[in-house]
């Protein structure tokens, strides 16, 4: 038996003849059970494992998805490479780079269409709920130059975890390159910096955060970022991820909207891959670029905080479980954040993608002399 969000409409729920009366003790009448009597440490206990559960899920796909669609996207690419007119060596120095592109376009792609579609078939209503939060537009203005400022500090510390990993003797192989093939940069701009990211705003803040929110969004706001941390191939590039994640969730939530989240990723994606493209080994030119957009994102920090006193409060509300067990003099939620964090991370699937990423990191650590 599944318990939901009250609906607004003021429909009971499936499975309830009924919303509880507040004077019914716990002691509900569920249609082909009878009454019964429900514990809201139960129910969202319930609840929170079923959350964790489908996130999991989401995680493994995540995982798992590239390498089990890599065959299918080369046999699609090797087909259409047939067909193509090669006159001269250089034609096929071309193709190859795009067909390569290509080829990660529909693993890439097919990583995030599955998933996306098994949330919304999984999410119930959680998914369909709409936020009715507005913000200033010059405020989510400010955000968005918030978040260039704030991957530029994780660009950094990207970085200097490189070196510091590169001091102990290990590297992480780094599987994804910018071609030098024109055609192929823009393929691999657009896949990186636009498509990309618009699926995976639509997976983890369109969906995702949706389905946690009801445990609170603070709560909901860790667990994306999680997700967002261990859905990464190595280590480095996962904690610059969780903490991006962090601040694209954020945007998400005051806003009420995925659209400056997403704005703001594609930007903080597509400024380290155009210096890559354009500024590689001109190392001045790219420590004044981070040095520009980390003080362009400090002053924007500051307005907003002058601007909005209360700008980096989130809403504590959470699903009435107490109301819907019938109990009155219990709070909303029975439990605090940490104890929810760990129902969480406890949860089967949820520990089970966390150890695939673990094996998936270490194994992309090379050691060198």
């Amino acid at each position: 038996m599944q318990f939901q969000r009250e609906p607004k409409s003021g429909k009971g729920y499936p499975h309830f003849t009924h919303w509880p009366d507040l004077d019914c003790d716990g002691n509900v009448y569920v249609s082909g059970y009878g009454f019964i009597h429900l514990d809201p440490q139960d129910i969202e206990r319930a609840e929170i494992k079923r959350s964790a559960s489908i996130a999991g899920v989401i995680m493994l796909m995540l995982l798992l998805l590239p390498s089990l669609l890599y065959i299918p996207a080369q046999l699609f690419v090797t087909r259409i490479a047939g067909w193509l007119p090669l006159d001269s060596p250089q034609q096929l120095v071309e193709w190859n780079a795009v067909l390569t592109q290509v080829r990660t376009d529909i693993w890439r792609y097919g990583s995030f269409l599955i998933p996306i579609f098994f949330l919304i078939g999984t999410g119930g209503r959680d998914v369909r709920q709409r936020s009715n939060t507005a913000f200033p537009p010059v405020t989510a203005a400010l955000g968005i130059l918030c978040c260039l400022g704030l991957s530029a500090l994780a660009v950094s510390a990207r970085v200097w975890l490189n070196d510091v990993l590169y001091n102990v003797n290990l590297v992480e192989v780094n599987s994804q390159t910018p071609p030098t093939v024109p055609a192929a940069q823009v393929i691999y701009l657009i896949r990186t910096a636009v498509i990309g990211v618009i699926l995976e705003e639509i997976l983890i803040r369109g969906l995702l955060l949706r389905v946690f929110r009801k445990h609170s969004d603070a709560f909901a706001l860790m667990m994306t970022a999680i997700v967002s941390g261990l859905t990464c191939g190595n280590l480095t590039e996962g904690l610059s991820c969780a903490l991006m994640a962090l601040m694209y969730g954020y945007m998400t939530l005051r806003t009420g909207s995925i659209l400056v989240s997403t704005i703001s990723h594609c930007l903080c994606v597509l400024w380290p891959e155009l210096l890559n493209i354009y500024f590689a080994g001109n190392q001045l030119a790219q420590i004044t670029v981070v040095l520009l957009l980390i003080t362009i994102g400090l002053i924007a920090f500051s307005i907003i905080c002058l601007k909005d006193g209360n700008a980096f409060i989130l809403s504590s509300r959470t699903m009435d479980y107490a109301r819907l067990s019938g109990h009155v003099n219990r709070p909303r939620s029975q439990f605090t954040f940490r104890k929810k964090l760990m129902i969480s991370l406890t949860s089967a699937f949820f520990s089970a993608s966390a150890v695939l990423w673990i094996i998936q990191a270490l194994q992309k650590m090379m050691i060198v002399s």
